[in-house]
């Protein structure tokens, strides 16, 4: 089930007297928004691509935002986060406390936005193997890429992250990470205290809270600059599911799984002309040829993202291994 759906679900299952509780507001509102919002999923291909732009030159993507405009007042974004669980561990990436923040299932974000530059973004994200609840980030940030807040409450925790770790060496790219930090200010919804005081630690569940949020702003960027990029990176595909909805109304299912939008990455034909290499000699020769991965480009007031491509001459040299009995 996709996350949204099981925002849904969630709500349904709440009944009158459970619907005043104070802590199960952040599902009524988000359910609530759900209706009626452009809803995107992204396919395993495009939140990989998402996350090389994350990785990418904090500078490219910090003069890439002043330029972005968010077409909608408000839209869902959703995703499976398996691909990113496997950079984690390739990268090294420990988490504490991890009995109480396991791995997340799938990740989706809703943002609203006034006039295209500032508006706020709620998190929700579910647990493999656990309840069918999802979880409800009791912090959200609320961001204006015209403006620079203060990011110092966060700065110690964030020097220790990965991609702070990435950029230590680059004093121009390490302060525009800090600079796409600083369009945010995090605060708790009106829901957040009464949650964390039904904890055994309520200073740690909301130090947890802000951590399980505040290093994910990076991603709200790159995938709306994915999806707003001024030359074709993704392709949209409608997917309606009216059909299916009034099978399961007969079945007496409810509720109705919501349309969406998958989001897919484009793939533009490439032809490699392959060039024999001339013999050896003192002059400098081309580099062979390898792959370039995908980056973030931008001239101007556009922005764009280069493909995966093969740089070089000459043909691929191929590796035999002959392995014997």
């Amino acid at each position: 089930m996709y996350l949204m759906d099981a925002v849904l679900k969630t709500c349904s299952l709440f009944g009158e007297a459970a619907r005043k509780e104070l802590t199960i507001q952040g599902y009524l509102a988000l359910a609530g928004k759900l209706q009626g919002t452009p809803r995107y999923l992204l396919d395993s291909a495009a939140c990989r691509t998402a996350v090389e732009i994350s990785l990418g030159r904090p500078k490219i993507i910090r003069e890439a935002m002043t330029h972005i405009h968010i077409p909608y007042s408000r839209l869902w974004v959703e995703w499976d986060d398996t691909d990113r669980q496997q950079l984690r561990e390739k990268l090294g990436q420990a988490r504490e406390y991890t009995e109480m923040r396991p791995m997340p299932g799938r990740v989706g974000f809703l943002l609203e936005v006034e006039e295209g530059r500032r508006g706020s973004a709620t998190w929700a994200w579910s647990t493999p193997g656990g309840t069918d609840i999802p979880n409800i980030g009791p912090v959200r940030p609320h961001f204006d890429l015209d403006q620079i807040f203060s990011f110092e409450q966060h700065t110690a925790g964030f020097l220790k992250g990965n991609l702070a770790r990435f950029w230590e060496d680059s004093p121009v790219q390490l302060e525009a990470l800090f600079d796409i930090w600083r369009t945010s200010r995090h605060t708790p919804d009106a829901w957040a205290s009464a949650f964390w005081s039904k904890m055994a630690d309520p200073r740690l569940a909301a130090s947890l809270s802000y951590s399980d949020v505040v290093g994910e702003y990076i991603m709200i960027w790159a995938v709306m600059l994915m999806l707003t990029a001024s030359r074709q990176v993704v392709d949209f595909v409608p997917v309606s599911l009216h059909k299916l909805n009034k099978q399961r109304k007969k079945r007496g299912a409810t509720p109705p799984l919501l349309d969406y939008t998958k989001v897919s990455l484009h793939l533009t034909p490439r032809e490699q002309q392959p060039i024999v290499r001339g013999a050896l000699g003192y002059a400098r020769k081309s580099p062979r040829i390898h792959m370039v991965s995908s980056y973030l480009a931008r001239r101007g007031s556009k922005h764009w993202l280069v493909s995966p491509y093969f740089r070089g001459s000459g043909d691929t040299i191929h590796r035999v291994i002959t392995v014997r009995g």
